[in-house]
């Protein structure tokens, strides 16, 4: 790695002597402060983000490359779900990481003019990361297991509910919170518009914010439209076949 970290440093040191990393661990909920002695490979899994993609984020590496999922509509739902936090939930906080920082830098030489738009950042961040975390620890693990011939997994806390539609209803909420901030960026930017005279730094935050825009209202549709439907239907069949 370029920044000549490793996964058994402590967070206290890498946070101290990297230049960007208390901002990245801030972003991703790592907690530098009460618990400075823990390696960056725990303080990863208090996360339960993959140590690589934190050495990523820390290295502010480009986000993995964007594929379409072939034929969402009939693939497993483990296939789905895989997909979207390989793909969708790792470029999402890639470039969350790179936006706050960009911003940051920007709002250095520029002033109130990109003050709004830093903190619209730092809002959709503050709301999207823990909704990712949140759906990779309980709702994805247990629609993994809907189309299992044993049925559900009911040790998970999903069924907690009774269905997977009660979590659902609050998951969709975020998402209309999500593209409610998406749209108060694209208005703050005039629609990904840099002006005029903008420097390279600037042009540069404008062009990932329309990449993260594209990217996460696909991320919503795929799950709002493929992934959560399908799931409230293999749920019906699992308790049919009971």
């Amino acid at each position: 790695m370029r920044i000549g970290v490793s996964l058994e440093d402590r967070a206290g040191d890498v946070a101290d002597t990297v230049g960007s990393a208390a901002r990245v661990f801030e972003i991703v909920g790592i907690d530098y402060c009460c618990h400075r002695d823990r390696s960056l490979r725990d303080a990863a899994a208090a996360t339960h983000l993959s140590p690589d993609e934190l050495l990523q984020l820390l290295d502010r590496s480009a986000p993995p490359t964007y594929r379409p999922l072939a034929n969402a509509g009939a693939a497993a739902l483990h296939d789905v779900t895989r997909f979207i936090v390989t793909v969708h939930h790792r470029r999402a906080r890639s470039m969350l990481v790179n936006l706050t920082l960009l911003a940051s830098e920007a709002a250095s030489a520029h002033g109130q003019s990109v003050w709004t738009l830093e903190d619209l950042i730092a809002r959709i961040a503050r709301d999207l990361v823990p909704h990712m975390r949140r759906e990779e620890q309980y709702l994805f693990p247990y629609i993994d297991t809907l189309q299992r011939e044993m049925g559900p997994d009911e040790t998970i806390v999903v069924p907690l509910f009774g269905t997977v539609e009660y979590p659902l209803q609050s998951i969709r909420h975020d998402h209309s919170e999500d593209l409610a901030q998406l749209t108060a960026i694209q208005d703050a930017t005039g629609n990904f518009t840099p002006p005029k005279g903008a420097c390279d730094r600037l042009r540069s935050l404008f062009s990932l914010l329309q990449e993260f825009d594209s990217d996460l209202r696909e991320h919503i549709r795929l799950e709002n439209d493929v992934l959560f439907p399908r799931s409230v239907e293999a749920e019906r069949a699992a308790a049919k076949r009971k």
